[in-house]
């Protein structure tokens, strides 16, 4: 009797991402391998904020896989006694249904042959800023499945998951992703940088010269607009924790190029447009009397109020505000993203 085993191997990579790879089937004619990625990567996602997965299925066997379909629910996760969702947005493959479960059929892969997918999702909006952040716990699942050009073989079923991070408002848990302190989303088009309410990604804007010095807010240009699903770029900001030097002076932005996450150090550039940056510092927080009268790209020389570099990153406005709680308001527009420093 030929007893037939079936093996599954669950390989975590921490690389661009929490990578989930999965094989499985026997010696013969079931070998296949799959994955499921966040993006941005590593997987971290503001509320409100779209997050990217990509998955790709591959035919390692020595026959043909008929009838493969890619099946994804809606992300979810539990936050305290909260269930938060996610809804769809775009795909590079299929159609979802009434329940949002997206189904992408790709037919038949032939052996050595693969196939790879993208799907965007949008996280809840944190309609009472009160949701706290939370490792891990938004969790994304997905499951190919396989048919072989036999009749002896039945239907097979690959799973594979990828768990990201949700980026809330701070609580007691000071290992918690805090939006004091970092974005995550994944852009598939531009904003309006004159509607304050429109930003393409923002950390907390309460700030406080003790627990939140620094505020940052980014429009990606107007003008972009993502192809599909697989265009689309993903963003991170994030600002330097308290045990940092930089603490108070120091901003970091990314904007990947479609296809690459924050991690490569591929930035998109839009020239001759420009992002449309803004930042605030409270003035508490910096030196006694300490004056901006310049910011750095890159760590580049401080550019001042009105100027440019040779980059094409200008200093729109540098602003004090009166009275007791001051705070200085900065705009700068830049060809691609970095760091900012005053």
């Amino acid at each position: 009797m030929i007893r037939t085993r079936r093996r599954l191997l669950v390989a975590c990579l921490a690389v661009l991402g929490a990578t989930v790879a999965v094989a499985g089937g026997s010696a013969g004619n079931r070998e296949r391998s799959g994955d499921l990625n966040a993006v941005p990567g590593p997987g971290a996602v503001s509320y409100g904020q779209a997050i990217a997965y990509t998955s790709s299925f591959s035919n390692d066997s020595g026959s043909v896989f008929t009838q493969v379909k890619f099946v994804m629910p809606a992300p979810s996760g539990t936050v305290g006694d909260v269930d938060v969702e996610t809804s769809f947005e775009q795909a590079s493959c299929g159609s979802v249904d009434g329940s949002d479960t997206l189904t992408c059929d790709f037919g038949q892969i032939r052996p050595g042959a693969g196939v790879t997918l993208t799907v965007v999702w949008r996280v809840q909006e944190d309609a009472d800023g009160t949701l706290p952040g939370c490792a891990g716990c938004l969790v994304a699942n997905g499951t190919w499945l396989i048919k072989e050009g036999k009749d002896t073989n039945s239907n097979e079923t690959l799973q594979v998951s990828e768990p990201a991070d949700l980026i809330g408002v701070s609580n007691d848990d000071l290992t918690a992703p805090s939006a004091r302190q970092r974005a995550g989303g994944y852009q598939l088009a531009g904003c309006d940088p004159l509607d304050p309410d429109s930003a393409s990604l923002s950390t907390d804007q309460a700030i406080n010269a003790v627990t939140n010095p620094v505020t940052t807010s980014f429009c990606v240009p107007a003008s972009f607009v993502a192809a599909g699903a697989a265009d689309g770029l993903a963003s991170t900001i994030t600002e330097p924790a308290s045990t940092s030097a930089d603490y108070a002076h120091r901003s970091d932005v990314c904007i990947a190029q479609p296809g690459t996450t924050c991690a490569q150090n591929l930035p998109q550039n839009f020239a001759p447009d420009v992002i449309s940056l803004t930042f605030r510092v409270a003035a508490d927080a910096l030196p006694k009397n300490y004056t901006i009268e310049g910011v750095s790209h890159n760590g580049g020389d401080p550019v001042a109020e009105g100027d440019c570099d040779d980059d094409n990153f200008c200093v729109v406005s540098i602003d004090l505000s009166k009275g007791k709680n001051r705070v200085w308001t900065i705009g700068v527009t830049s060809e691609s993203n970095g760091f900012y420093n005053w």
